[in-house]
């Protein structure tokens, strides 16, 4: 009987905790772009652009504020247009309180031996990179938003 009553009362504690942890992502404000440009000090900047070439590197920038003052995961997975991750990006920080960014980038690489022909031609070796790609973003394992671009060569 003890035992059983100790499993509830487990269980329950449990389920505020992570009701509390849930709401702390779900109260926060987020904004998320896409971009190859950045401004002198390496920072990704906002631009209307959508549309990457094959030998840009290309970042997705995530701003925040309003996360509980704790250790945060932030996931960004880069999904090609045949539907398979190519990258995973995985970054803990710690927010304190003020509004804060975090970017993670690509970089398309040819397979080998596919470089010295690219000179002839760019797309040689990145036509499985060539359409559209999503950029998926999750902090503490809760979807905040994905981004679509498209890559041409």
């Amino acid at each position: 009987m003890v035992l059983a009553h100790c499993r509830v009362v487990s269980f329950v504690l449990l389920l505020l905790l992570s009701l509390v942890y849930l709401n702390s992502v779900r109260a926060a404000e987020f904004d998320l772009f896409v971009t190859n440009t950045t401004d002198d000090d390496g920072r990704p900047i906002r631009t209307d652009a959508n549309v990457f070439n094959c030998s840009d590197q290309i970042y997705t920038m995530v701003s925040f504020s309003s996360l509980r003052e704790t250790t945060h995961v932030l996931i960004v997975d880069w999904i090609d247009p045949s539907g398979r991750q190519r990258e995973h990006t995985v970054h803990n920080f710690r927010y304190f309180g003020n509004p804060a960014s975090i970017w993670a980038w690509l970089t398309l690489h040819p397979p080998r031996g596919a470089i010295a022909l690219r000179l002839f031609n760019p797309s040689v070796g990145m036509r499985e990179f060539i359409g559209t790609w999503t950029v998926r973003v999750t902090i503490d394992n809760q979807f905040l938003g994905r981004a679509k671009f498209e890559v041409l060569c």
